[in-house]
């Protein structure tokens, strides 16, 4: 089966339903992409207490965050949430600020993309107060069923990775853990 159609240079062409399927005889080429997160080698990733807090999130900040408990049965979980803090988060109350959080499994030599989980997001709608204060906060995520997900339910730690993505020229964080909550 086939199709007639006219291309970006207005000639007539014939695509077969079975071209479509290799870019190459369809002559359409996507554009290389450099992507920001890159790979990285689990050993080059420092510890939670390894890093010094509080630290500027002026790049990416990596760390492995130890957890205080693990192989919890099914009960233990529907009592207590497993929540990953990130605390002392200082920032500018009148500007916009965007970060993500994603977490990996401490047994993955290579992080990419395709085996590391988003967590969530910490927000700051920019505030027009003209006090010119900092705001002082923490972000609180339950990641029990992201670690069920990730197979780490038996890990003694979790690598966290905090990603800038808007307005983080005056932005520090104070550290990160992981608590539980009933």
């Amino acid at each position: 089966m086939g199709f007639l159609i006219y291309n970006e240079k207005a000639q007539l062409v014939l695509v077969k339903a079975r071209d479509c399927l290799d870019s190459d005889k369809l002559r359409f080429a996507c554009c290389k992409l450099k992507l920001k997160h890159g790979v990285t080698n689990s050993a080059e990733i420092p510890s939670a207490s390894s890093v010094v807090f509080p630290r500027k999130l002026d790049s990416r900040v990596r760390v492995d965050v130890p957890r205080p408990k693990k192989s919890r049965s099914r009960k233990d979980k529907e009592d207590e949430e497993e929540i990953l803090v990130i605390k002392g988060i200082e920032l500018d109350r009148n500007k916009f600020v965007k970060f993500d959080v994603f977490i990996n499994d401490e047994d993955d030599p290579v992080s990419r993309p395709d085996n590391t989980e988003f967590a969530g997001s910490f927000v700051n709608v920019q505030q027009k107060r003209s006090d010119g204060k900092r705001k002082s906060t923490v972000l609180r995520i339950a990641i029990t069923e992201l670690l069920e997900d990730l197979d780490a339910d038996d890990d003694d730690s979790v690598i966290v990775t905090l990603v800038p993505r808007a307005g983080i020229d005056d932005v520090t964080i104070g550290g990160i853990e992981i608590q539980f909550a009933s």
